[in-house]
């Protein structure tokens, strides 16, 4: 029970540290609300009113009606200009698009010659581009096997009829923001972790510490649990109050699951933030450190390329020293397709294990930093 009320006077103690320093609470409301919000609109790869023009020197119904195919909500309203407009208007950024139809396009195409439509693209939008012209493509070539087999049936023996779940439109948006928000969780956690133990060493408060009577493992466990709450807190009211009800994006599972598992994530990431500290003098070396550990954990989480596209070894490799495979899975698994329990409870362990054996090794190296 001493133990126990040592930790949570510790615990009140760090959160008092953290009240104070309005730079750290400015970040974390900035990364949890305006971040989160900017960053997943800024990556978004999706079409939606793009920039598009027509150079029409057929003047044919065809054209009309191809022109007329090109509609939002993927397209802006085409204008109709000349081939000079066009390249200038390219050359200037205003269309992402033009739509070339040559002269004499539908009289060729009734006779059953080879015609030629041509789509000019400004690359430099490559991910818009790329994408707007195969939606383009596909709308024209819809239009035009409506013009020459109007209401013919397919003759496949089979019809293939895609269907997409927990994402029917395939907004990368609901996909950005919660991966957004766990890279917001991880960086913050790391840093408000060690940063906890670099500041009672450039502080001076350290020698305090030392006069304490208390342990090192209830030093350790204040540190965490200070820190726990508040990310967690903050990363929580974000996913509600920023991601779904501000950002429209649909949460399918149990948030009591979810908090649940993004605690033991916290846990685990913050000592394996301690951890990193406790291997540095001040903020600069610290910083050097984890900056690199950053790096590795956001690449090979899962949440920006997909874990089955690594080398099966690395895979391995991921999933036995970093917790974050574990809670993207984990997260995705909750928050898109509704897990329930039994579905992520592997990941769960996984994370609780790693947190176990980086607070069994914080502890064990806390004592030789308290004694430098």
């Amino acid at each position: 029970m001493q133990s126990l009320l040592n930790t949570l006077r510790l615990t009140v103690k760090e959160l008092r540290a953290i009240r104070g320093d309005k730079v750290m609470l400015a970040l974390i409301f900035y990364v949890f609300t305006a971040a989160t919000w900017l960053v997943s609109d800024a990556s978004s790869t999706d079409i939606s009113d793009l920039s598009v023009a027509v150079v029409d020197e057929d003047h044919s119904p065809l054209s009309y009606r191809l022109t007329d195919a090109i509609r939002g909500p993927l397209f802006a309203p085409p204008p109709v200009i000349s081939p000079g407009q066009a390249k200038q208007g390219q050359t200037d950024g205003d269309y992402v698009l033009v739509v070339s139809i040559p002269p004499h396009f539908q009289r060729d195409l009734s006779a059953g010659k080879d015609v030629s439509l041509m789509i000019l693209i400004d690359a430099t939008a490559v991910a818009q581009a790329g994408n707007g012209a195969s939606y383009m493509q596909q709308v024209l070539a819809d239009e035009l096997a409506k013009f020459t087999s109007p209401g013919a049936q397919s003759e496949d023996l089979v019809q293939v009829v895609m269907r997409n779940r927990f994402n029917p439109n395939l907004t990368s948006k609901w996909f950005s923001s919660v991966m957004q928000l766990m890279n917001s969780v991880t960086i913050l956690t790391l840093i408000l972790a060690g940063s906890s133990l670099i500041r009672e060493r450039e502080h001076g408060t350290i020698e305090h510490v030392l006069v304490m009577p208390v342990r090192p493992h209830e030093i350790v466990f204040s540190k965490i649990l200070a820190t726990g709450i508040v990310i967690l807190a903050s990363s929580v009211a974000s996913l509600f109050l920023v991601v779904q009800w501000g950002m429209g994006v649909p949460v399918a599972g149990s948030p009591l699951l979810y908090t649940c598992g993004a605690a033991i994530y916290v846990v685990a990431v913050g000592s394996l933030g301690l951890l990193l500290a406790s291997f540095t003098q001040n903020m600069g070396q610290f910083g050097l450190l984890v900056i690199p550990v950053i790096i590795v954990m956001f690449l090979l989480s899962g949440g920006i390329t997909p874990m089955e596209s690594m080398p099966g070894w690395l895979r391995l490799v991921m999933k036995t020293l970093s917790p974050s495979p574990h809670y993207v899975e984990f997260a995705q698994s909750v928050l898109y397709r509704g897990s329930g329990l039994a579905l992520v409870a592997g990941n769960l362990v996984a994370m609780a294990l790693m947190a176990l054996v980086s607070l069994v090794i914080v502890i064990g190296r806390f004592r030789k930093v308290l004694a430098n």
